[in-house]
């Protein structure tokens, strides 16, 4: 399932946490308790409205403690009873940092709604997606880059100080090396995924054969080292250019790669899952995209407080 998916659980959690960030009773704790216990789900589910909450409440705190205030009756009544689309266009904005060139062991990071850009030691242009976090060591017969988080973008150098030296890509359970080559890898929930635009990439699990990828092809790597290739994504090579292409792709993946550059959490009514979109869309700015798609679909964005906002059906 779709991590933008809206499930009830999700939103039956949103509820509970904004009554009780604006105050709720020991009736009302009492309540929530008993829906906490009610499903396993229900548990999760407050899980992340939490880390949500922890990501956001730093940035606007004065903000959303005043939203959550001015709609405290609403939802402790509403708690009560818990027990194919057009094409459209538009420019981009790119938050990118500077350019700079990195020499020996660093750590690069980037924050929700902005993407990197560093030209590396070996000649290499490395990209890192927002929310990302890698360390890099080149330099005294080393030459390798660890993904701590996030997702990344490398377009392979060839520098003479580096020749034969093989560089080297570490993820759980895994090591990549490129073959002349562009790629990108990302962490997720269940591992990491690796796309590769040219050349070879060769997977090299913790345990068992060693898998090369070809250009236009895509693997999944288990936290264990676990390999199994699949279909590629078309919209995981992009991003380093601020805009979002999609071709009659459901607007739920697309709400996902939203979400990425969000700050507080984005998701989708599951009634609009079937959906699907063909558009130019500035990735970096969630917002401006979230209108954009509000013209031209048969949806209305709902935000209930700051650091909620759902995409609904009209």
């Amino acid at each position: 399932m779709s991590a933008a998916l809206a499930s009830p659980a999700l939103e039956q959690a949103a509820e509970w946490f904004a009554l009780r960030q604006q105050g709720w009773s020991d009736g009302d704790q009492q309540r929530w308790h008993a829906w906490l216990q009610a499903d396993a789900g229900h548990a999760d589910a407050w899980r992340r409205v939490e880390t949500v909450w922890q990501s956001f409440a730093p940035l606007s705190a004065p903000a959303a403690a005043t939203a959550l205030d001015a709609a405290g009756r609403r939802r402790r009544r509403a708690l009560r009873s818990l027990g194919g689309a057009r094409g459209i266009g538009a420019g981009s904005g790119l938050g990118l940092h500077g350019l700079r060139e990195q020499r020996g062991l660093q750590t690069q990071r980037t924050a929700a709604g902005h993407t990197g850009h560093w030209t590396l030691m070996d000649g290499s242009q490395l990209w890192l997606n927002a929310d990302s976090e890698v360390t890099i060591d080149i330099g005294n017969g080393r030459r390798t880059l660890h993904l701590l988080r996030g997702e990344l973008l490398l377009q392979t150098g060839h520098h003479p100080a580096h020749a034969g030296l093989p560089l080297t890509v570490h993820v759980p359970g895994a090591r990549l090396q490129p073959i002349g080559t562009r790629f990108a890898v990302g962490r997720e929930a269940q591992g990491s995924r690796l796309d590769v635009f040219e050349g070879v990439v060769r997977c090299l699990p913790l345990f068992g054969a060693a898998l090369d990828v070809p250009s236009g092809g895509a693997a999944r790597i288990g936290p264990m080292g676990g390999l199994s290739p699949v279909a590629a994504d078309p919209l995981r090579g992009d991003w380093q250019e601020g805009r979002l292409h999609v071709q009659d792709t459901p607007l739920i993946r697309i709400i996902d790669e939203l979400a990425r550059h969000h700050q507080g959490y984005l998701g989708c009514d599951p009634a609009l899952a079937a959906l699907n979109v063909t558009a130019v869309l500035p990735r970096l700015d969630s917002l401006q995209a979230l209108q954009l798609l509000a013209r031209a679909l048969p949806i209305r964005i709902e935000q209930r407080w700051p650091w909620w906002t759902v995409v609904r059906p009209l």
